[in-house]
């Protein structure tokens, strides 16, 4: 008697247009980022762009939340060692290789942009990089995101042998770990690398599991709550980008803390915020979520090659701060040229590939009615 196959679960689409928020977000952080300290101090083009800058900070956060999210909620129920063996392979694949290929490139790249008279391939020089993801400014989050990896198996196992943990015992953990990486990093002594260890992003990871674990009962409390949760975000936001424009101005000063609660707390409620949205969006607005689901599908791909378009457009368009007109053009081109143009590459390099494993699909297929 044949085993019937296990049923898969539905693709949550929504979280496409959650990613290609955050990618959008990530973008808009670098392509304002020199803006913010090129300007005029306290200037209203510096403070517009500090402010942009700093409401987009939700991004790395919630591509950490709905990674969380995603993971547990596919291996919810279907959780095996031999299930293990295939997340293990699967993630080297996805994720390993690609940091190894754009370490490297970026390795090169920065190089032949910035000392091309000094050009130099030396692998110990390079292997020292990878570790600590000091190859680029922005690989430091696949560091993070391997580390979640192969602590995934250890936390789904938790979650499959113990109603508690499953029903909030993960959110406990999360917040207990985070609580006192940032206590020790804050008050005892620094932990080194620390942006690049997962223990500085727990609450967040912790959350989308629990989240993914419990999605149509989130769905239908988003449902009831978004009013509120809107609201939320938007004071979360504004609250966390005030302290960024009174630094230097109020005559008192904010404890660190402070910001890094206001940091996760702005970043988990968008996170939140936008998953309900775009539910709404794919409904209501078509057009907009196909155009976003398209750039949610590609966001990996934009992420890892947008510093290289960036950086090659600073280099030969510099940006003068002295003709704000210009200026401000400057900065929105090299948004818009560093977001388009990987997002075409990246479609253009799936679509090959589909075509390429297409015609093995297709002799498997014959060979298998033959």
């Amino acid at each position: 008697m044949a085993v019937a196959a296990k049923k898969s679960k539905p693709k949550l689409m929504e979280l496409d247009i959650v990613r290609a928020i955050a990618i959008l977000a990530v973008v808009a952080i670098h392509a304002t980022s020199e803006a913010t300290v090129q300007l005029p101090f306290g200037s209203g083009p510096q403070l517009m762009y500090l402010t942009i800058n700093k409401l987009c900070n939700f991004a790395v956060p919630m591509f950490i939340m709905v990674s969380g999210l995603v993971l547990f909620y596919r291996y919810d129920g279907d959780w095996s060692r031999r299930q293990a063996g295939y997340f293990y392979m699967k993630r080297i694949r996805q994720v390993l290789f690609p940091y190894v290929f754009w370490s490297f490139f970026y390795y090169l790249y920065d190089q032949w942009m910035f000392d091309r008279s000094r050009l130099h391939l030396d692998w110990g020089e390079f292997a020292e990089l990878l570790p600590w993801a000091d190859a680029s400014y922005h690989l430091y989050f696949m560091v993070i995101i391997v580390q979640f990896y192969l602590l995934f198996p250890l936390l789904m196992w938790l979650c499959g042998s113990g109603g508690w943990f499953r029903r909030t015992g993960l959110l406990w953990l999360g917040l207990l770990i985070h609580a006192l990486s940032y206590s020790y990093n804050h008050w005892v002594e620094p932990i080194p690398n620390l942006a690049s260890l997962c223990i500085n992003y727990f609450s967040v990871f912790t959350l989308g599991g629990w989240i993914g674990l419990h999605y149509e009962a989130f769905i239908a409390w988003a449902g009831r709550s978004f009013p509120g949760v809107l609201l939320l975000t938007v004071l979360l936001g504004c609250s966390f980008v005030g302290l960024f424009l009174l630094e230097d101005r109020a005559p008192f000063l904010m404890e660190g803390s402070l910001y890094t609660i206001l940091f996760f707390a702005y970043a988990a409620f968008a996170c939140m915020t936008f998953i309900w949205a775009g539910r709404r969006m794919l409904e209501r607005a078509k057009w907009l979520a196909g155009i976003l689901l398209s750039l949610g599908a590609v966001s990996f791909g934009v992420y890892l090659v947008h510093p290289a378009v960036l950086t090659y457009w600073r280099v030969h368009v510099p940006a003068d701060p002295n003709d704000i007109g210009a200026y401000h053009a400057n900065t929105g081109i090299a948004f818009a040229v560093s977001l388009l143009l990987p997002w075409a590459l990246s479609f253009v390099y799936g679509k090959a590939v589909r075509l390429l494993r297409r015609p093995k699909k297709k002799a498997a297929v014959s060979s298998g009615r033959g």
